[in-house]
């Protein structure tokens, strides 16, 4: 009886050290395992993805050329359109005998036009910058530029806002719609600024697009469009040249 309850505390003495022992050989186990699994991509399979054909600039931009080239029909991308209703005033004063005046006329039109804003694919000058070792791409499109505006005569509106008796009102519209292309080109031209993150987003779908078309399963480690600029931001585009272009070096 004292021999049965002796052998049972001595088992149950032994139990704890055994659940240790095994929770130690596990751990030490996983730690060589994740260790072969760590030193087998650092030292064979990373070297093999940096070693990978990467893409150079200068065959970037021939096959960016050869890709629009084969475009046959489409000369522009549009990168961005804009719905807009202006309202222009033109008051038109003359006087008599350069002294005495003749009659004041107010006239105001209501304009409701829409913008499309596009960049050049042909004849023009793209530039391509490879950085991080071929995995990023930043883009240098041309200016940004758009149509003749389109507009909306439906809602086309020339009042008389001040008339004169004896002034003929009629020849001061017709001066104030003989100035409304001219002053539409302002606008156009003022909104750029205000379309141009869309148009960024815009030129990097279209040239996600062309690398997937042009490179999808070739063997090259093909770039992500990482920033796009335009042609008149050269102060942010060089900066951000610069600033890659000391990193790598500081890298190295």
């Amino acid at each position: 009886m004292n021999d049965s309850i002796q052998a049972r505390e001595q088992s149950a003495q032994r139990l704890p050290f055994n659940w240790a022992k095994a929770f130690t050989i596990v751990a030490v186990g996983a730690m060589i395992i994740g260790g072969s699994l760590a030193w087998y991509f650092f030292f064979k399979l990373a070297p093999a993805i940096v070693l990978m054909p990467t893409l150079s600039e200068e065959a970037t931009r021939g096959q960016f050329t050869s890709y629009i080239s084969s475009m046959q029909t489409q000369n522009n991308l549009q990168v961005a359109s804009l719905r807009s209703k202006e309202e222009f005033a033109f008051i038109s004063e003359k006087k008599l005998f350069s002294y005495v005046p003749g009659g004041v006329v107010e006239v105001a039109a209501r304009v409701s036009c829409d913008f499309t804003y596009y960049v050049r694919l042909k004849d023009s000058e793209w530039a391509f910058y490879i950085r991080d070792q071929g995995r990023r791409l930043i883009v240098v499109a041309p200016l940004i530029e758009f149509n003749k505006p389109a507009v909306d005569l439906s809602n086309y509106e020339l009042r008389v806002v001040k008339d004169s008796i004896i002034r003929n009102s009629e020849e001061v519209k017709l001066a104030l719609q003989n100035q409304i292309p001219a002053l539409l080109e302002e606008v156009g031209q003022k909104n750029i600024n205000s379309i141009r993150d869309t148009a960024r987003i815009s030129i990097k779908d279209f040239l996600e697009q062309w690398l997937l078309n042009s490179f999808d399963g070739k063997p090259l480690l093909t770039p992500v469009v990482d920033r796009v600029y335009f042609a008149d931001e050269e102060h942010l585009f060089k900066n951000r040249l610069f600033n890659d272009a000391t990193g790598d070096a500081a890298k190295l």
